[in-house]
């Protein structure tokens, strides 16, 4: 089994609000199962296609995509993987449609309900031999992670950034107490974590919640300031 970042998110806020851009990892495993953690959001479809490229797969070659919450920073380029079966925790698909927001696309909701080949999963379900679903509600209600081996977490928005692991503080959540429980499990539980908006984690070394200034520049002449 092979575990590898596509995209890398970001942690970032600007003054008009939240950039949505998130990790997707992929996941080659022994049995020829290609697994897609998070499909990331359509402004990042390109960046997606050309990681895939370069560890030399196509959408095609993906055999399932593991949704780990229903944000649509995290679903946005689902139909480019047409082939492959989608798995969900069913209390996100149930929360998503009793209470729409913001966050998420009715669109996505509509394609999914379309689609047909959604799959619901829970805690512990095995999606090949060393990859198992493990429910991280908080963020949102259903949100899941997977195990990868005995060392490494795939977690999304469950914790989402370095500053949420050292603070153990949920910066977005519908239920902080259940976000606090699932941080410290992840963190009891794995040395390499895959947050849901910034690099990999690896608990031994990890020793900082700073980040680097950003800021974004455009061709008028604006620029805006990015903050953690």
């Amino acid at each position: 089994m092979k575990v590898k970042p596509l995209l890398e998110g970001k942690p970032f806020m600007t003054e008009y609000g939240i950039v949505g851009y998130s990790t997707v990892v992929l996941i080659a495993c022994d049995d020829e199962k290609n697994i897609l953690y998070d499909c990331g959001s359509k402004g990042c479809a390109l960046q997606l296609k050309e990681a895939l490229e370069k560890a030399g797969m196509k959408p095609e070659d993906i055999t399932h995509v593991v949704i780990s919450h229903l944000h649509f920073d995290h679903v946005g380029n689902l139909p480019l993987f047409s082939d492959a079966e989608i798995l969900l925790n069913k209390i996100e698909w149930e929360s998503a449609n009793q209470t729409p927001d913001e966050w998420h696309s009715i669109q996505t909701l509509a394609y999914l309900e379309k689609r047909g080949n959604l799959r619901f999963v829970k805690e512990g379900d095995i999606i090949s031999e060393e990859v198992s679903v493990m429910e991280l509600p908080g963020h949102t209600p259903g949100l899941i992670g997977l195990r990868c081996g005995a060392e490494t977490i795939l977690c999304s928005d469950a914790m989402k950034n370095r500053y949420e692991l050292w603070k153990n503080i949920p910066l977005m959540s519908q239920n902080l107490e259940q976000s606090r429980r699932s941080i410290q499990r992840i963190k009891e539980n794995a040395r390499y974590i895959y947050p849901g908006h910034d690099g990999m984690l690896d608990l031994l070394h990890e020793n900082s919640d700073e980040y680097p200034a950003v800021t974004l520049r455009y061709a008028d002449g604006r620029q805006i300031d990015i903050k953690a």
